[in-house]
């Protein structure tokens, strides 16, 4: 996905548009699976100003994976936006106090965003993945889905501070 940003060395040149797609590799992160259901989309534009190249991207990802809850199966949408600004990288060596979240750094008028989309995907992906809003998850006890049926379980939840107090009422 690489862009080529010479077109800016002619001074009529204030924007270049960039649409395009990536493909979405499948990740693993802490146990969580997600699998990219469709290339990742972007479209934006790169504007020059005060001689600043900043970058500006909309991105739409769909993806599946578990829900945190019921531990289903489920195809999640999602939009994000990059805006970072662009840096020249002269040699290969960056130190770390000079990098920045909001910068990206290209090589000889190439700009490959790859890498960037992808970090920017991962980051706007849900903390928590749940199939939707009003997921009830499962009986902690049998396993049951509570969103397809009921179980019978009776779940008796006692503060253990409170614990011994159910002993001075024998049952009778």
């Amino acid at each position: 996905m690489g862009i080529d940003l010479s077109r800016f060395r002619d001074e009529a040149v204030s924007s270049i548009p960039i649409k395009g797609k990536t493909e979405g590799e499948d990740l693993d992160i802490r146990g969580r699976k997600i699998k990219f259901l469709e290339p990742i989309k972007y479209n934006g534009e790169i504007y020059r100003v005060d001689g600043d190249r900043l970058l500006h991207l909309d991105i739409i990802y769909k993806y599946r994976e578990a829900c945190g809850r019921c531990l289903e199966p489920f195809v999640g949408e999602g939009e994000t936006t990059l805006t970072a600004k662009l840096v020249e990288k002269i040699d290969n060596a960056i130190e770390k106090e000079e990098e920045n979240e909001d910068t990206i750094y290209y090589i000889d008028e190439e700009l490959d965003l790859q890498e960037y989309v992808m970090n920017t995907v991962i980051l706007a992906l849900p903390m928590k993945p749940l199939c939707n809003e009003d997921c009830k998850g499962l009986c902690p006890r049998c396993g049951t889905n509570y969103n397809r049926t009921k179980c019978d379980c009776v779940i008796e939840e006692i503060d253990p501070r409170f614990e011994k107090l159910k002993n001075f009422f024998p049952n009778e």
